[in-house]
């Protein structure tokens, strides 16, 4: 992992429903933009009930994926030429084959508590795959907000528009399984 710059990470702009949808446990979901128009991308905002020092780590160390988040049949950290890289393999439905990707991440901190692990396509089953997860304090840093941003476009013969279903559809099974590391990995 490379370290980025030290800066301030910014809230997402939040209407007062989705904030209160977000504190009864809920989470947000803005489907957005892909680049190129192609493939899918969106953003995926939950509370976890523990500090960012707490929900950091699990989001950090990707080696760790295949554990809590939905259909990651593997995952692992590698050294290729100096440069950690995460590896994570999606398993699809029969008769796809399964996705896969090696991905770069620098990571941010900034002063307030927050935290931001950014990652970028090196090689794999994609045309393009890069996304983030921040954690920021929420709750007076009782809890953490996570913002889950995901840009992808697999090299398949599907349209954009299932994959735009299936992506969307699974994202919010990620807060299911993030909640549920955390709890586990929680001291106490």
């Amino acid at each position: 992992l490379a370290w980025g710059d030290v800066g301030k990470l910014d809230y997402p702009a939040l209407t007062d429903a989705e904030k209160k949808k977000l504190d009864d446990h809920g989470v947000v979901l803005h489907e957005l933009k892909a680049t190129d128009t192609r493939g899918v991308a969106a953003e995926t905002i939950g509370v976890v009930d523990a500090p960012p020092e707490v929900v950091w780590p699990v989001v950090r160390d990707c080696e760790h994926f295949s554990k809590f988040l939905p259909n990651t049949k593997a995952s692992s950290r590698t050294e290729e030429n100096g440069e950690s890289l995460c590896f994570d393999e999606i398993s699809l439905p029969f008769p796809l084959t399964n996705l896969w990707a090696y991905t770069r991440s620098t990571v941010t901190q900034d002063e307030a508590g927050g935290y931001r692990r950014a990652w970028s396509f090196v090689r794999g089953t994609y045309k393009r795959n890069r996304g983030a997860w921040t954690v920021l304090p929420w709750a007076d840093g009782k809890k953490s907000l996570v913002i889950y941003f995901v840009d992808s476009d697999p090299a398949m013969l599907i349209p954009d528009a299932i994959i735009r279903a299936a992506q969307t559809g699974s994202l919010p099974e990620v807060f299911v399984g993030l909640r549920k590391r955390v709890k586990a990995l929680s001291p106490g």
